[in-house]
């Protein structure tokens, strides 16, 4: 399973506070990120996956008035390549299996006209077919087994839920009846099981899981206002729905479709933004009002807070290790509690952890002595 970035943006800002189940965690001191670069010209770059080996994908981006996204692979030892496209200006790679074989997007030409596409361990690019009559689409994830989901526009106009079998054939999973947009964004490693969002008659988002036919389960029936963050690799989701008052809780969706509320008392919002393959969920929000800090879940959804001071968790492994961010700094929390700090690049002030996969290595941002933001990388050890 691959691991990618939750959709979750950062706004951080409050004071500190003591608060209840704070892990005593001894700190660790700060160890430097390593650098991952930009494609020659650009300014800026981001990992948007990161598989099991090391390898990861993303996008790199020029400093223009109008950002420009351009696919880039770094192999597991931090060196980039471009991945080609399909004669546009952009691409952007969001996902990599275990094989090396990339999946995202890419324009096909000046009129940003966009087709799904893979890219294979060499870099050769192919277009995924469209729907039937359908003109746009998008991958997000990739199995090792090859079986890619996404989104593409139907011949309505309407945007569909895909899935690509190994074969290259396109399939429409739809969405819920009477809603204009559904969108497969995560898999499982065995292909059987999609999950993602899609629109109701009257456009409110609802969570849902498509099975092996196709058929799909709307998990959040009752709270339309309900988002997705991460899915494991049985199909377990974490994410957020909002309460009686309207404020986002955090939730995991469970295998036969049951949601369970998890430890959030406090009136204001909070979310999960990841889960591992035991149920551990990690996270964060306003345990104190307009102060974000970085938190964990166990099985039984019991919380444990990770920092009193601001912060959220964006990533948890199957060992319990979590990565995120505490003081606007990434940091990295171990089952135990142990923390260390990350640090950033040579005059940065800002990073932030967002994934940590399967044999240790964590990557994540940082801004520069420049104020420019680089994807970087701290190596397994």
């Amino acid at each position: 399973m691959t691991l990618k970035r939750s959709r979750r943006v950062l706004a951080l800002a409050g004071s500190l506070a003591v608060l209840p189940l704070m892990l005593p965690g001894v700190a660790v001191a700060a160890t430097a990120p390593i650098d991952l670069g930009t494609l020659p010209g650009d300014q800026y770059s981001e990992v948007n996956a990161v598989n099991d080996d090391g390898v990861m994908v993303g996008s790199s981006t020029p400093l223009e008035t109008q950002i420009k996204y351009h696919a880039a692979k770094w192999d597991a030892l931090g060196r980039i390549s471009a991945l080609p496209g399909l004669g546009g200006e952009q691409s952007t790679a969001t996902d990599v299996n275990r094989g090396g074989v990339a999946v995202g997007w890419a324009h096909k030409d000046a009129n940003w006209n966009q087709a799904a596409v893979k890219w294979a361990p060499d870099g050769t690019v192919t277009a995924l077919p469209y729907l039937p009559g359908g003109d746009y689409a998008t991958a997000n994830a990739i199995t090792d087994g090859g079986v890619i989901v996404g989104a593409g526009r139907a011949a309505d106009g309407t945007m569909h839920a895909v899935r690509w079998n190994p074969d290259g054939k396109v399939v429409d999973l739809g969405g819920l009846p009477g809603g204009a947009y559904a969108n497969a964004e995560w898999v499982t490693p065995d292909g059987r099981t999609v999950a993602g969002t899609a629109s109701d008659a009257a456009g409110n988002n609802h969570v849902v899981r498509w099975n092996l036919a196709g058929v799909i389960t709307d998990l959040s029936p009752g709270n339309p206002r309900a988002t997705p963050e991460d899915m494991n690799d049985f199909g377990v989701i974490a994410g957020s729905a909002d309460d009686a008052s309207g404020n986002p809780k955090p939730v995991r969706w469970e295998r036969d479709g049951r949601m369970t509320w998890l430890d959030w008392p406090e009136r204001d919002p909070g979310w999960a933004n990841a889960v591992n393959n035991a149920g551990a969920a990690a996270g964060g929000g306003h345990l104190v009002f307009g102060t974000e800090s970085p938190v964990k879940w166990n099985r039984a959804g019991t919380r444990t807070t990770l920092s009193t001071a601001r912060g959220l968790a964006y990533d948890i492994d199957r060992l319990g290790t979590v990565v995120g961010l505490e003081n606007n700094i990434a940091t990295k929390w171990t089952a135990n509690g142990t923390r260390t700090v990350l640090g950033a690049l040579p005059g940065g002030s800002y990073s932030v952890a967002t994934h940590i996969a399967a044999n240790g290595t964590v990557v994540g941002l940082s801004d520069n002595e420049n104020g420019r933001t680089h994807a970087v990388y701290w190596p397994a050890g």
